[in-house]
């Protein structure tokens, strides 16, 4: 659950916002990130394995892959560059090392899988960026920081699945190496309402920031505006 301007719901109790608010603002957990003039895009992981019943990962996500589309194609129509992981290993797994070894559902991204593949409408676009990873983090192995640096990015715009893995992963990350995280809280998603609602809470507290999808496109259109 989240309030009408796409801010997380309390990872505790959804029907006591003012309350977990309040506590972590006692504690001191009050700033706030603006987002720069340099944006990118990135889909976490937006395939089959997350929407296809006949797969373990499977999370009944259907509704904010469908806000993922428009926020790809929002993005692609405003200039903002747009990359999209997706996990491969080899026939063994070894090059998953211990999460391979820990989460048996990953077996779903071997070679053959169906599980694999992109959802459709959610496929790399000529001009995106497609990489691919191993591990929960985008960053993680990859060539991405790197990328996001070679183009002068300082603001990540995160969707994908699932926030309390994969997308998680990319934000702390995103944040520990030197970008402005904004996490889409309708355009993320997870198997538990619950545990979704609980990290979209702590991203937005430790984090980096989460926004409706409405408020992103509010962000792009002002940067269009924007003298240059």
């Amino acid at each position: 659950m989240t309030t009408t301007d796409g801010t997380p719901a309390t990872s505790a109790d959804t029907t006591d916002t003012g309350a977990a608010d309040a506590d972590y603002a006692a504690a001191g957990y009050t700033g706030a990130l603006e987002p720069g003039a340099r944006p990118a895009l990135i889909i976490v992981d937006p395939v089959r394995a997350y929407i296809d019943k006949d797969c373990g990962l499977y999370a009944g996500v259907e509704e904010p892959v469908e806000q993922m589309k428009v926020v790809a194609d929002a993005a692609r129509a405003a200039g903002i560059p747009v990359f999209i992981t997706s996990v491969t290993y080899e026939a063994d797994g070894s090059d998953g090392g211990v999460f391979f070894r820990k989460v048996a559902a990953l077996k779903a991204y071997l070679p053959g899988s169906p599980f694999g593949a992109f959802i459709d409408g959610l496929e790399p676009q000529p001009g995106d960026t497609h990489l691919t990873k191993q591990y929960p983090s985008a960053f993680f192995g990859t060539s991405l920081a790197a990328n996001l640096v070679s183009r002068g990015i300082d603001t990540l715009v995160i969707t994908g699945l699932s926030t309390s893995g994969c997308v998680r992963a990319t934000t702390l990350d995103a944040m520990q190496s030197g970008f402005i995280p904004i996490v889409v809280s309708d355009a993320v998603g997870d198997r538990l309402e619950s545990v979704h609602n609980a990290n979209l809470f702590d991203i937005g507290m430790k984090m980096g920031e989460v926004w409706s999808s409405q408020r992103v496109f509010d962000y792009w259109n002002g940067l269009a505006k924007s003298p240059e």
